[in-house]
Formats: C-alpha cells, structure tokens, sequence
C-alpha cells in the first residue's frame, strides 16, 4: 500500500489517499477540500470509499460532492453520522457561518475490519476530540485525524469533545505495534515513535 497527502481548505486540513497498489483501489479519507491537485491523484485510481475521522466541517466540507461524483459511500463510526450531519454541532455554524453537513451512507463499529483493494483497514474508536471520531489502522500508517496530530492533538472544548476520553484515545494509539506513520488531520506526517519522543501529549 501507499498513501498520498494532500493539504487544503480555510484551515490547512490534510486529506488522504490511501491507495493499494496491487489493484490501483483507494478510499479517500477527510475530503474537506476539493482542488485540482486533488481532483487529478482521485482520477489515477479507482476509488471504494470515502472515509472520514471525524464530523467537523473541515473534515467532511466536500464529502457530499465527491460522493456524487463518485458513486461511493460516505463512511464513519456509527455515531458520528448525526454529528455530521448537524451543522451546529460540526462546527460550520460556529466557525464559517455557513451550514455544511454531510450524510454518511455506511456506519462502523470498533473493531470492524474492512479492506480497500487487498489492504487490510481496521476501525478503532478514539474519542476525545469528538464523540464518534476514529483512526484507521493500516499495516504501515494510522489515519488519526484530529485526535493525533504531528507534535499536538486536537481541542476538546467543541461540543461532544472530552478531554478525559482524549487521553485514553491516546494511550490507545501509543499501544499499537511497530512504528507506523501518524497521518493526523493537520500538520506534518510523523511516525509513532516521533510522537512517543516529541509530542507531550503522549
């Protein structure tokens, strides 16, 4: 597998693709922006899913459109869908001033594994930045979104978030085996060992 990063929107927000080379299948994960940048990697390959870490709007601003596009399911943690869907608690009401929502299609659970192409993804729950936010798991990165970020974390003071849920996501993720790429929802790529070393949240 591989993965490309490619960053955009109001905030500086990464969206992934996360690509299984054998077959040129991907997902698409946090699609908070759509540029032409991005719009010409999607075309290389042959996109499953469009993947979200979490409901804020930066996250899932242009989810709605590449799902019309692209003929594919939204997807999150089973709880999340309302959040998503909720102007006032994503985010966009408080921060652009405008509603963006998005509906999620396909819901998952903790644990759930699933594959994009012949890649192996698995769901784990990490709240704490939101209620329903998750990080996928791949054999050589973890797509973390804003729970954990290069060197920092995400905020807890918007609604659903808890900074006591936070730290156990944290402990969570600083658990997991080898030392596989951090791809969090702003900032640099990093790796778990840097985070372990260089980030005071962990």
């Amino acid at each position: 597998m591989k993965y490309k990063c490619i960053t955009g929107g109001p905030i500086s927000e990464n969206c992934y693709l996360l690509i299984d080379e054998k077959t040129n299948q991907a997902a698409v994960v946090d699609p908070g922006f759509l540029n032409d940048v991005l719009l010409n990697e999607i075309k290389k390959y042959t996109v499953q899913r469009i993947l979200l870490t979490h409901g804020h709007f930066d996250h899932i601003w242009e989810a709605d459109r590449l799902h019309e596009m692209l003929g594919v399911p939204v997807c999150a943690y089973e709880t999340e869908a309302a959040f998503a869907a909720d102007d006032k608690q994503n985010g966009s009401l408080l921060m652009m001033y405008e509603s963006i929502t998005c509906k999620v299609h396909e819901v998952f659970k903790d644990g759930e594994t699933f594959r994009i192409g012949e890649v192996p993804v698995t769901v784990l729950h990490t709240p704490g930045h939101t209620a329903g936010g998750v990080s996928y798991i791949t054999p050589d990165a973890v797509f973390t979104g804003d729970t954990l970020m290069g060197y920092s974390v995400g905020r807890c003071d918007l609604p659903t978030g808890n900074s006591a849920e936070l730290r156990e996501s944290l402990k969570k993720l600083a658990t997991l085996p080898g030392n596989p790429d951090i791809c969090g929802g702003h900032g640099p790529v990093t790796t778990l060992e840097v985070e372990k070393r260089r980030n005071p949240y962990l």
